[in-house]
């Protein structure tokens, strides 16, 4: 199977923009959240839970305050910490969301916690998915420019066990590719989605640009799995290439 001449060009300027306008957002953020993100990128979990513990929530920017949430949400999913964690986070998230209901980050921070929480027991997933898919949509609808409501709606419907919606998740993969162009991890999902749909020297063709692509020091940890990953996969997928 040959990779198409456009398919080709589209990954080429996507990766060219990457390189050419490396870490914007970082660029953008405030000292507080960014540290928020380099320790959860890193899977620093006590140096968090310090953190959080020396800031004041009230006094903190909208955005500080949505990635506190996260954070909170984030340390119950890989922490080891307690159900507390997950309770502070769903309070504050629906305390913000009442104030600032046209906020997109509190939407997102929302379907965090909740989508944590399905993580760790897939029966809640009966009760919290339609939650989760309402505040996905409110996050995407009043922040159409950032990209993590978008790559979380589409690891959920690429990702759900019986009916994935494979041309859904698609849609809104590349969209968070569109808006970030950097984020390693996207790109193991797109590659995992054109897997799903037979497209497997396009998504070798993924595969091994994003190898390509330099570890960035906030999401350390989380590009080196990613990586990790890619490369368990990297053989089989071009096994099935060439078969084609």
């Amino acid at each position: 199977m040959r990779i198409s001449k456009s398919l080709k060009t589209s990954i080429l300027f996507v990766f060219f923009v990457a390189f050419n306008f490396a870490f914007p957002k970082t660029n953008q953020m405030s000292e507080i959240s960014y540290k928020i993100q380099y320790m959860i990128g890193n899977r620093q979990a006590k140096e968090l839970i310090q953190f959080l513990g020396s800031l004041d929530f009230e006094k903190l920017t909208l955005i500080e305050k949505a990635d506190y949430i996260i954070a909170l949400s984030e340390l119950y999913s890989w922490a080891g910490v307690d159900y507390s964690y997950s309770e502070k986070a769903y309070k504050l998230a629906d305390e913000m969301l009442k104030k600032y209901p046209e906020f997109w980050k509190f939407h997102y921070a929302m379907s965090v916690v909740l989508s944590h929480r399905v993580q760790k027991n897939n029966l809640l997933a009966i009760t919290l998915v339609g939650k989760i898919d309402h505040h996905l949509n409110q996050a995407m609808k009043y922040g159409p420019k950032e990209w993590e409501p978008f790559f979380l709606a589409g690891v959920r419907n690429l990702e759900v066990p019986l009916f994935p919606n494979l041309t859904l998740a698609e849609q809104y993969l590349k969209k968070a590719l569109d808006n970030n162009p950097e984020h390693i991890y996207t790109y193991l999902m797109y590659g995992k989605l054109l897997e799903k749909k037979g497209q497997f020297c396009d998504a070798l063709n993924i595969y091994k640009t994003v190898l390509q692509l330099p570890i960035r020091p906030e999401w350390k940890v989380v590009d080196e799995e990613a990586k990790n990953e890619i490369k368990n996969r990297i053989s089989e997928v071009e096994r099935k290439c060439t078969k084609k």
